[in-house]
């Protein structure tokens, strides 16, 4: 049975400052994805269909999938298969995924934001985004569709 997670937005009240505990398991916990997170394939649901979806996060059989609509399903490789001709919308996770995937703790990243884009050390890599530090010392929450590195040979 695929178990259903929430992918860390908004925090809920502006006001109030979040601990650097709180955003990590907002952001699904400190850990880095083994190969396969930006692949496309099709999960198998309780009732026999299959959806289309991003593999996020791979650990051992356990796969992360981004399905359509932004929800995340926890379930196993053996409930998946290759999934062919996504949306533009799924090709832009996918590729979201790989490149985050591809990050290190310890590397110079921009990460995009309201007012533009900002540059800083990626802290904590969790399973949905990581932790950053800015310049000044701020560390924040940053969701893996908001991260890329730094590095000018690193992109594609």
């Amino acid at each position: 049975m695929a178990r259903r997670l929430f992918l860390p937005l908004a925090a809920g009240n502006p006001d109030a400052n979040p601990t650097v505990d709180a955003v990590r398991r907002r952001l699904g916990g400190r850990a880095s994805t083994e190969p396969g997170a930006g692949e496309l394939v099709a999960v198998a649901s309780d009732a026999g269909e299959a959806r289309t979806g991003v593999v996020l996060f791979v650990h051992g059989d356990a796969l992360d999938v981004w399905l359509e609509g932004g929800v995340v399903r926890r379930t196993r490789r053996a409930r998946t298969v290759k999934a062919e001709g996504a949306g533009d919308a799924l090709q832009s996770i996918a590729r979201a995924a790989r490149i985050f995937a591809a990050l290190s703790e310890g590397q110079r990243v921009f990460y995009g934001h309201d007012a533009g884009v900002g540059e800083g050390a990626l802290v904590e890599k969790c399973r949905f985004g990581a932790l950053v530090e800015r310049g000044d010392g701020t560390v924040l929450g940053v969701g893996f569709r908001r991260l890329w590195s730094a590095d000018p040979r690193a992109q594609n």
